[in-house]
């Protein structure tokens, strides 16, 4: 097995990668707000509702970095084939069945979800060329997780470099017509996606293959595959719950401010979304490689060193949500020119901005605290404290100050903020307990 990385070591990559992946969306975003306001729009529903599906996938690939992890610890390699080519194979057929469906039934989900008629048009083609596709999504979720519990991080950067210059590339000759080709839009960036993934996916199973693990790793299917698909699951369901009451929150409220505050608040939310990403890159690249290195330190059973592991990972990415939040309040009227030049749009994300700062540090706790636990197995706490607070605190608390009291998208920004925060303080309380010590999956 691989040597033991350091936070450094893992948190680096990692932090690359994110990088990588958010100029992508920054990419699509701002090439199509030069092509239309309302195509960047589109694009953003589109995504949200991408986002929900491949918390599926995650359900598998949330389970296999957290027993590949406690298995590379634990030194037990036969363990480690056995999950990587139960959760491949699984995630293909999820993702193949999924993908069907966007195809057949993208545009009623959107219609259903509350995307106008101004956006419907764009919004549909990028849904069925990128969802029709979903399934290569769902290996490459499957291949990097089992790639990173290896500490193969560095790796997997390498190969989202490769992905996003494809992408970008694609980006610029389809929506502004380079090399004589024809100016396809939101179609062009649909396309770029597509197979920009595609190749990312083809890369990762290569270096699997390469480096990890042999093609006789798919032997182990006919060794009891149920029962690790339920050690899967059982991991893998509570961990991607958390995620998946986000992101269903999320859209929640993404309809209830397309139906309440309109166009122009959707667009602004879009938008104010793709900048405060880049604040949470040091929490979200520290939180992954939290996970990996308590996952591994549990499954050796170190319990006190993953203890103050966890916590020096937590205080080191709050120095980083702290400065990232003092940038938004400063400069965030700035970062929305950038995008736009509607001056309603500008103010309206400045203001939530500002609000946005005082949230990041709020985030932090949730991102690296809960990976933590999750990399030591406690998976079940998490995912309680998600559904009561978000969908109390956030949703309700969010059409109340932003719909009924008035505030608007300033408003339901300031709800989030106290729904990370409540959560969050309660994962240090969770982490500090140290009941997540008896959750080890490995014997």
């Amino acid at each position: 097995m691989e040597k033991r990385k350091n936070l450094y070591q893992l948190a680096g990559p990692i932090f690359i990668e994110i990088l990588l992946f958010m100029l992508l969306g920054v990419a699509d975003i701002f090439m199509l707000s030069q092509f239309d306001d309302r195509a960047a729009g589109a694009v953003g529903a589109s995504n949200q509702i991408i986002g929900n599906l491949n918390i599926i996938f995650a359900i598998i690939s949330a389970g296999t970095a957290v027993l590949v992890a406690q298995n590379v610890g634990a030194r037990q390699k036969e363990e480690v084939e056995k999950v990587s080519a139960v959760s491949l194979v699984v995630n293909l057929l999820l993702g193949i069945v999924i993908s069907i469906a966007m195809v057949a039934f993208g545009d009623v989900i959107l219609i259903k979800m509350g995307v106008t008629a101004d956006l419907i048009k764009y919004a549909s083609e990028y849904m069925k060329i990128v969802g029709g596709a979903l399934f290569f999504q769902a290996i490459l979720n499957t291949l990097t997780a089992i790639l990173r519990s290896h500490g193969y991080t560095t790796e997997c950067m390498m190969i989202t470099v490769v992905m996003n210059i494809l992408n970008i590339f694609g980006d610029a000759v389809f929506i502004f017509g380079l090399f004589g080709l024809p100016v396809l839009g939101v179609k062009g960036v649909a396309i770029a996606t597509t197979f920009s993934r595609i190749c990312a996916t083809i890369a990762a199973f290569t270096l699997l293959l390469k480096k990890v693990l042999s093609i006789k790793m798919f032997t182990h299917l006919n060794e009891k595959p149920v029962k690790v698909l339920k050690r899967l699951v059982k991991v893998g369901f509570p961990a991607a719950m958390e995620n998946m009451s986000y992101s269903l929150s999320q859209t929640v409220l993404m309809r209830i401010i397309l139906v309440n505050l309109g166009e122009v608040a959707y667009i602004t939310r879009t938008y104010v979304w793709t900048i405060v990403s880049f604040a949470m890159l040091f929490s979200l690249a520290i939180g992954q490689a939290n996970q990996i290195m308590i996952g591994q330190l549990v499954g050796a059973n170190k319990i006190e060193e993953a203890y103050h592991t966890g916590f020096k990972n937590f205080r080191i990415a709050m120095i980083f949500s702290v400065i990232g939040g003092i940038i938004l309040f400063f400069f965030g009227k700035s970062f929305m020119s950038f995008y736009t030049d509607n001056p309603e749009i500008i103010m309206l994300g400045a203001t939530t901005l500002m609000v946005d700062a005082f949230l990041e540090p709020g985030r932090n706790f949730n991102i690296v605290l809960i990976n933590g636990l999750r990399g030591a197995g406690d998976v079940i706490f998490p995912v309680v404290m998600a559904i009561i607070s978000m969908w109390i605190v956030a949703v309700g608390g969010g059409y109340f100050f932003g719909v009924v009291l008035g505030y608007g998208l300033p408003g339901m920004w300031a709800t989030f903020m106290l729904d990370e925060w409540i959560r969050g303080v309660c994962m240090l309380f969770r982490w500090n307990s140290r009941k997540w010590a008896e959750k080890s999956l490995v014997g």
